[in-house]
């Protein structure tokens, strides 16, 4: 009955990369664009590059199809989008570059250059110390006839790119970005973000410029420190704590009753500022009938957000609430947290996609906080599940592996 209950939410999963909003994680995402390369003419055009980051999955970069503002596109029909660079080499140490044809390993980032003239040696080293190697591509044009993304007109210009996957439609997405006029305030190392596409778009709400240095590889910082979900019947009362919050504007609570499908249902404002521990709290009246999923998303004042990880509760007074699965990605050893509320044995196991059980382990659950070590070395890059069974019922959690 629990491989059968394991095997539905692991249908539920894959019904959940079509209908939720946000992209399923095998997907590749644009980072950002470098869209004023230093320099003046032909070199701007040469300098300029996208930052992408795989999914979990591995990718043939000749399943791209990136539709570009000028000069064309990289479509999967072609099989000389990129080639050999013979212009000036980024550094930092962890450069490798690639061609058509090429396997790009789950979660790692990877580099378009829209020349194989580059003239700027950028340098890539910030982006080395956050995700090892990083994988260069170069497009096989030596002197774009105009920029690809930057406008010289004397009007903010609104622009927009493209990246789709072949053979994955749920994957497409455009990114899209306001380039300031360039009479005004556009500067050779503008560099754009963009934040995870929702409804299959994009818009960068952050524009740094470093320079020709790289921009630094980075996400929104997480300030939790604690989340918690209390049942009450009939209701759940939530709980976390923030270290730091310097720069928080508010959190968005969101509850899901198989941890796939998602849905707000209040928010709570951030204190914003504080250097301290603040705590805050959300009461969800329910009713709870069944094991429920919750999360938070933080959203920044800039309006970057990112999700902490998922709690779970269960309706009645006996079960396993899972505190923490760290970290994940995991590179080496998986360390689970959870609580109990009585004395029960359990199973811990990882599986793939399939329902597959590769590893197992059975331990005592005792009242109170739990804590056991997974060792992952010898599973392959890509996403897996944590399952804890117990008596009737079990807590599935999503992690993935470098």
């Amino acid at each position: 009955m629990k491989q059968f209950y394991f095997l539905f939410i692991s249908f539920f999963l894959c019904l959940a990369a079509v209908s939720q909003k946000i992209l399923p994680p095998k997907c590749p995402r644009i980072i950002g664009i470098m869209a004023n390369g230093c320099g003046t003419g032909l070199q701007e055009s040469r300098n300029e590059f996208i930052v992408l980051m795989n999914g979990n999955a591995p990718l043939n970069v000749n399943d791209l199809n990136i539709l570009l503002p000028n000069n064309g596109a990289i479509t999967p029909s072609n099989d000389d989008d990129f080639a050999a660079n013979t212009g000036a080499v980024p550094t930092g140490g962890c450069i490798s570059t690639v061609d058509d044809g090429a396997i790009i390993p789950p979660n790692a980032p990877f580099v378009i250059f829209m020349s194989n003239l580059v003239d700027v040696v950028y340098d890539f080293s910030s982006f080395c110390s956050r995700t090892g190697t990083v994988y260069l591509l170069y497009r096989n044009i030596v002197d774009p006839p105009v920029a690809t993304f930057l406008s010289q007109s004397n009007a903010d210009t609104i622009k927009t790119v493209t990246l789709a996957f072949n053979g994955a439609p749920d994957c497409y997405a455009s990114y899209t970005w306001k380039q300031q006029a360039a009479a005004r305030n556009s500067r050779d190392g503008d560099f754009f973000r963009f934040p995870d596409p929702v409804d299959g778009k994009s818009v960068s709400n952050r524009m740094e410029n470093n320079g020709c240095a790289s921009p630094v590889l980075q996400q929104a910082p997480n300030p939790l420190s604690g989340f918690t979900a209390d049942y009450q019947e009939p209701s759940v009362q939530l709980s976390w704590t923030t270290a730091m919050e310097l720069d928080a504007a508010y959190f968005e609570v969101n509850k899901s009753l198989d941890n796939f499908n998602f849905a707000t249902i209040g928010s709570v404002q951030a204190t914003g500022g504080s250097g301290s521990v603040t705590r805050y709290s959300y009461n969800d009246p329910g009713p709870v009938l069944r094991r429920t999923y919750y999360r938070l998303r933080i959203v920044d004042r800039q309006g970057n957000s990112v999700y902490s990880r998922t709690i779970s509760v269960r309706a009645g007074n006996s079960g396993i609430t899972l505190n923490n699965l760290y970290p994940n990605p995991v590179k080496d050893e998986l360390i689970v947290d959870w609580t109990g509320t009585t004395s029960v044995k359990t199973q811990l196991s990882i599986r793939n996609a399939g329902g597959t059980i590769l590893q197992t382990n059975t331990v005592t659950t005792v009242q109170g906080y739990n804590q056991y070590r997974l060792n992952t070395s010898q599973l392959s890059p890509g996403q897996y599940f944590l399952v804890l069974d117990y008596e009737n019922d079990n807590i599935v959690e999503v992690f993935l592996k470098r």
